[in-house]
C-alpha cells in the first residue's frame, strides 16, 4: 500500500507540474488561431477555467500527497495562494518577456474568479475528499 501512495504522490506532482507548464506556455507563447471566433469575453472565460483547474490540481497534490501531509484547509490555502501568485507572475512576465503580449489586470480578476469557483467546489466536496484520503492512508 505504501508504494501505491508514493506513486500517487509522483503522479499528482507530474500532473501539477505539467498543467502549470501548459499554462505558462499558453501565457507566454505566440499563439496563432486560424479561425476568427467572436465570443464575448472568451479570453476571460479561458482564464477562469484554466485557473479553476489549476487550483484543483494543486489542491489534490497538496492534500493527497504523502510527503506534504497537509490538512484540507492548508491544502486549499496553498493551492489558492499559489494559483493567484502564479497568475500575477504570468501577467508580469508577459510585459517583461514578450513584445506580442501585454499584461491585463482583468485577466488576474478572471484567474481569481476561477480560483474562487474551485474553492467553492472543493468546499462542497470536502467530506468526500476527506473520506477518500482516509482510505488511502
Amino acid at each position: 500500500m505504501r508504494i501505491k501512495t508514493l506513486l500517487a504522490h509522483r503522479y499528482l506532482l507530474v500532473l501539477a507540474i505539467a498543467y502549470t507548464s501548459l499554462i505558462a506556455w499558453l501565457s507566454l507563447a505566440r499563439i496563432f488561431i486560424p479561425v476568427d471566433i467572436k465570443v464575448i469575453a472568451s479570453d476571460k472565460i479561458g482564464h477562469l477555467l484554466a485557473y479553476f483547474v489549476f487550483t484543483i490540481v494543486w489542491f489534490l497534490f497538496f492534500f493527497y500527497s504523502v510527503k506534504q501531509r497537509k490538512n484540507f484547509l492548508q491544502s486549499l490555502i496553498r493551492a489558492s495562494v499559489f494559483g493567484f501568485l502564479f497568475g500575477v507572475l504570468m501577467e508580469m512576465l508577459q510585459a517583461l518577456l514578450t513584445s506580442y503580449r501585454s499584461p491585463d489586470w482583468y485577466d488576474v480578476l478572471a484567474n481569481s474568479g476561477g480560483i474562487i469557483f474551485a474553492i467553492i467546489l472543493l468546499k462542497v466536496l470536502k467530506n468526500k475528499l476527506v473520506s477518500v484520503k482516509g482510505l488511502l492512508t
